[in-house]
């Protein structure tokens, strides 16, 4: 039994070198991961992997950390995930709650916390502040729970995948703008006309035009449904803590999505028909043979046979995804075991307990500039911005927003690239003289690019369907087409899901206040182009 497990190890492990890339996120590192030590009497096994990443904090206010999950493969069957042995006994509270042989690994200051569902695990700093790296965390899998026996667990592959993510403490929290009616357009109010409304607790809350009750104007459909209307006690309004990924999915985490399903799940998420060997529009989310946007999910054209998975590559790994529609962003969710976030939940997010600023972006200030190039390979996830001074905290004014393209506009007023930027490129770099946060584009608790850059998909308040979200974790699972299967989140047509944020073709600040609501309630389920994907747990 001792040789077989070494000779294991070493094939898993082989296996990985040759045919995987590490995890990546940012500057998120997952690495020499394998499986060992099968325990045939408990049907569990160790998963070992060495975890790194740039930037880690523990401090007064919060925590980041990263989501790690896992996926195995048995020959003649497709990538499954893997659920892990046990759940940590009580609540996040900062410290490690490794259950009994899990481990954070070798750094003292790691810890380590399994979530109920046990679908994965959350990795974080205990204390302090800056990169920090563990060799030998360990999993423990039920492999039996997902199928596997005994006598096949020898056999199996692994990947092992990580989402950096930041820890959104209980708290009550305001939404919406201070100047109410006459802030940005559709904005959360305290009717009626009391400012920006305060949520003190996940209790229901009444939508209506009667004396301090929660409202927002509706200047088209985009914004709402008709009032009165109530937002149920189940409906998470950021007063809960909860997680929420640190930066928008990057391409290279999209690519590692897309390189884990069938062949038949492939096609529903991408553009292009990959059904045949040779595939002319290979990048894939455009239906283009010429990037598109700056989206770079490619696949080679020729080679990919008819049966098997199609393998896709990109060539700017760190740059935020977009072309990706509501399905997309459930089907990930599900896939990863998160969840999406509610529009409540991106504006506390943003503004964190501070009072309420007039028109302001979401690190807390009207203060915005926009680089003109970068300095390094453009999506590396090491580029610096440039200019290399003064205010350059957010993608936006770049090419023609489609509101300007519908009034006649052809020639947009910054020429070079039109699409997004890449995950934390503001944090990449400090300027001299400006605040830690308003350069980096930070929140409140340190989240990213949540003005500008890509549009932020949320559940609405808005919408009936949206209101029925309870907040349900995904399981890993995707059905046969390759789509979320979460009752309670919006579906495909994306029907109870709108946009919040701005967008890297938004003219301005005017368009990227974090309260402004025109397109809360807008689906858009097909069309993608400006979209990104931020999800929760």
């Amino acid at each position: 039994m001792v040789k077989k497990r070494r000779i294991f190890t070493f094939c898993a492990t082989l296996f990985l070198l040759i045919f995987l890339r590490d995890a990546y996120a940012a500057h998120l590192k997952i690495s020499n991961y394998y499986v060992s030590e099968f325990n045939t009497l408990k049907h569990t096994a160790k998963i070992q992997f060495d975890i790194s990443w740039d930037n880690a904090w523990k401090n007064e206010l919060n925590c980041d950390g990263v989501w790690v999950f896992v996926k195995f493969k048995l020959p003649d069957r497709s990538w499954e995930h893997v659920s892990l042995k046990e759940a940590s006994d009580s609540d996040f509270n900062y410290i490690s709650q490794a259950p009994s042989f899990f481990s954070a690994g070798d750094n003292p200051i790691m810890g380590l916390w399994v979530p109920k569902e046990k679908t994965g695990a959350f990795l974080f700093r205990t204390e302090g502040i800056g990169n920090i790296s563990s060799k030998n965390v360990t999993f423990i899998w039920d492999y039996a729970k997902d199928g596997v026996l005994d006598n096949e667990v020898s056999q199996v592959k692994i990947k092992v995948f990580g989402l950096e993510m930041v820890y959104i403490p209980q708290g009550k929290h305001y939404v919406g703008d201070p100047q109410g009616p006459d802030g940005p357009d559709n904005c959360f109010y305290t009717y009626p006309n009391n400012g920006a409304y305060l949520i003190q607790s996940e209790d229901e809350i009444l939508v209506d035009k009667v004396e301090g009750a929660l409202y927002c104007d509706q200047d088209n459909e985009r914004s709402r449904d008709d009032t009165p209307f109530v937002i149920p006690k189940e409906f998470p309004k950021g007063y809960k803590p909860f997680w929420i990924m640190k930066y928008e999915l990057s391409t290279q985490q999209f690519v590692d999505f897309l390189n884990c399903l069938t062949r038949a799940q492939q096609q529903k998420k991408v553009a292009s028909d990959i059904s045949g060997d040779e595939i002319s529009n290979y990048y894939v989310m455009t239906n283009t043979d010429t990037e598109k946007m700056r989206n770079t999910v490619v696949c080679a054209k020729k080679g990919n046979g008819t049966v098997e998975p199609v393998v896709f590559y990109t060539y700017a790994p760190a740059r935020a995804c977009n072309f990706l529609s509501w399905s997309d962003i459930t089907s990930f969710a599900d896939w990863s075991g998160l969840r999406p976030i509610t529009e409540l939940e991106y504006e506390k997010a943003c503004r964190g307990t501070q009072d309420p600023v007039p028109n302001e972006a979401a690190w807390g200030t009207t203060d915005i500039g926009r680089p003109d190039t970068f300095d390094g390979p453009d999506g590396s996830g090491y580029e610096v911005k440039v200019p290399k001074k003064g205010i350059v905290n957010a993608g936006y004014g770049s090419g023609i927003a489609p509101f300007e393209a519908a009034a006649g506009k052809t020639k947009p007023d910054n020429p070079g690239y039109e699409g997004p930027l890449t995950c934390g490129l503001f944090e990449n770099s400090q300027h001299e003289g400006v605040p830690k946060r308003i350069n980096d584009g930070a929140s409140f608790y340190g989240v990213m690019e949540l003005s500008g850059n890509l549009w932020e998909r949320c559940v609405t308040v808005g919408h009936k369907i949206g209101r029925k979200f309870r907040g349900v974790h995904g399981d890993g699972k995707l059905d046969p087409d390759g789509f979320s299967d979460v009752e309670d989140w919006p579906g495909r047509d994306g029907a109870g899901a709108g946009n919040r944020g701005g967008v890297w073709s938004s003219p301005g600040l005017k368009y990227l206040r974090f309260a402004l609501r025109f397109a809360a309630n807008f689906p858009k389920s097909e069309d993608g182009k400006h979209s990104g994907c931020r999800l929760g747990y």
